[in-house]
């Protein structure tokens, strides 16, 4: 598809170091892609995934605010709150603090766009596993050369850029790694339904697996959301 071409385009931008990378088009681009997934448009209607777009377009345009004040910019932001506010509804989204998933989502979203990942494991007094992910920058032109992504939450109404993404492993029943130093290069994580140990995440580099977690499911915490008033 050619707009979701130039909305990667326009992401690689909006990741890039400096203010100046909020003057590209990532707003506009990640608005049309809402309307795309809103309605139906070439695809499949898909109300959670327009509201993801539209979460991005007004993160954007926010930031982009911060850098200069644009009477067009601010239509811009109350058309997209009025939007988020009517599908908010419509979704029957919440102020969820916390999303509990049998994978692990946040790492799955780190790992697009062809992104490698460190990642580390650490035993928390609970028993769950914390797991960080960071991504690995990507070389050649146009490329981003910092460890920046987009993060976004659709139930929290959270989106931001982050140097990494953390997810917790509970009632883990198995955990295995590679390396000694408890740190991991990741390209690609697959799924395994155990009868005996329950959900197995494996971590592949290169197509060697290089750690797994047998574990019930995992938890991500908003860290700080930006809630909508209702």
């Amino acid at each position: 598809m050619q707009k979701r071409a130039a909305y990667r385009h326009e992401l690689r931008k909006f990741i890039s170091d400096g203010s100046s990378h909020y003057k590209c088009r990532f707003a506009e681009l990640s608005y049309e892609m809402g309307e795309i997934y809103r309605k139906g448009l070439g695809v499949p209607c898909n109300d959670a995934r327009a509201y993801y777009y539209y979460l991005q377009a007004e993160y954007a345009i926010m930031l982009r605010l911060r850098v200069k004040r644009r009477n067009e910019d601010e239509a811009f932001l109350a058309k997209i709150r009025l939007i988020l506010t009517q599908m908010r509804r419509k979704l029957g989204y919440g102020s969820e603090r916390l999303c509990t998933s049998v994978h692990p989502f946040v790492l799955f979203q780190a790992l697009e766009e062809g992104h490698d990942l460190m990642i580390s494991f650490r035993r928390m007094k609970s028993g769950r596993i914390k797991v960080v992910g960071a991504r690995i920058p990507k070389s050649g032109e146009g490329e981003c050369p910092q460890s920046r992504m987009l993060i976004t939450y659709d139930r929290f109404h959270y989106c931001e850029l982050r140097d990494f993404v953390i997810t917790y492993a509970q009632n883990v029943e198995d955990i295995w790694y590679l390396e000694n130093d408890d740190c991991i290069r990741v390209d690609s994580i697959n799924m395994v339904i155990d009868e005996k140990n329950g959900n197995r995440t494996e971590f592949y580099y290169r197509g060697k697996l290089v750690a797994f977690i047998c574990a019930e499911d995992y938890v991500v915490s908003s860290g700080r959301p930006r809630y909508i008033k209702f």
